[in-house]
């Protein structure tokens, strides 16, 4: 299979009228590249939401609105409204095996044997609810898993006037959606969700959100064993043709003392990429990158010949 967005449109300058998911397969570039998919410029029909959008292309709301800053998420969109798709990313800085959550980023990645990566948008905890950013590894999977509710997610919604029952059995009620897989991580999963308009999102308790779309893909190929990477990269630095990329995320609230996550972290990070090889930076770009972090891989820099 070769580098391709599964059921990309052919013009990227369609409308986008369909809330179908698509996951995205890509071959896993040389292990001295990072870059894959590409940048989408489309103009959004009438009724176009950011749900139906991000959904379509396989992003999350965090993705589409770092993107797009000037545009308002928060209503439909008119028609005609020029959106920038973020479906270009780099490949986090991580062993590219088994799976590799990004939390800033909000993005998951699964490297195949077969030589292909897959990548979903995700929802992650909210703020002081984060996972643990630690190395785990799936245990088992279950479909129409029952939920047992932890006792924090018990008592934020006893003082919302909400009693949980104490085990949730599979149906449509059920947050969990009708996919679950386990980690060895006590009480932090990777699920389904019947709420599509958090993936992308600080919104769960800790679990890993995917659109059930996504996920239906993703649990009859994942196994138990694989090993799974949960990292806080707000930066990621990479290279493709002789070209240094950076992209940069909003960094986790709790986790904003993260030396990677200013400015002078990201020039570290090139300059640890560009080490031992004669390039020319546009520190300007990067500084500018610093700022608006829109999640989006940008060519700040060219390998010059010695």
């Amino acid at each position: 299979m070769n580098i391709r967005k599964i059921g990309q449109m052919i013009s990227v300058m369609a409308a986008c009228a369909t809330t179908q998911v698509f996951a995205t397969a890509y071959s896993v570039p040389p292990a001295n590249e990072s870059l894959i998919g590409q940048v989408q410029y489309i103009s959004a029909s009438s009724g176009d939401t950011v749900v139906t959008v991000a959904k379509h292309y396989n992003l999350g709301y965090n993705s589409l609105e770092n993107a797009n800053p000037r545009v308002d998420m928060n209503r439909a969109f008119s028609s005609g409204t020029p959106l920038q798709i973020p479906t270009q990313h780099l490949l986090p800085n991580q062993a590219r095996q088994g799976i590799v959550i990004n939390l800033p980023e909000m993005r998951m990645y699964y490297y195949l044997a077969s030589g292909k990566v897959l990548t979903f948008p995700i929802g992650i905890g909210k703020i002081g609810k984060t996972i643990p950013i630690t190395l785990t590894s799936i245990t088992r999977k279950a479909n129409n898993p029952s939920w047992t509710p932890p006792e924090d997610i018990r008592e934020f919604n006893l003082a919302q006037g909400v009693v949980l029952p104490k085990v949730m059995p599979p149906g449509p009620d059920n947050p969990l959606g009708p996919y679950a897989i386990y980690m060895r991580i006590p009480t932090y999963l990777i699920h389904s969700t019947i709420f599509p308009e958090s993936v992308g999102k600080r919104a769960s308790f800790g679990c890993i959100r995917m659109y059930e779309s996504d996920i239906q893909t993703f649990f009859p190929i994942v196994e138990g064993g694989v090993p799974v990477a949960i990292v806080n990269a707000p930066v990621k630095v990479g290279w493709q043709d002789n070209r240094l990329y950076v992209e940069a995320h909003p960094p986790l609230e709790e986790h904003s003392n993260n030396p990677n996550a200013s400015l002078s972290g990201m020039v570290h990070m090139l300059s640890e990429a560009s080490k031992n090889k004669p390039v020319l930076v546009d520190w300007q770009a990067v500084s500018y990158i610093a700022e608006s972090r829109d999640g989006i891989p940008h060519d700040v820099g060219m390998r010059i010949a010695n």
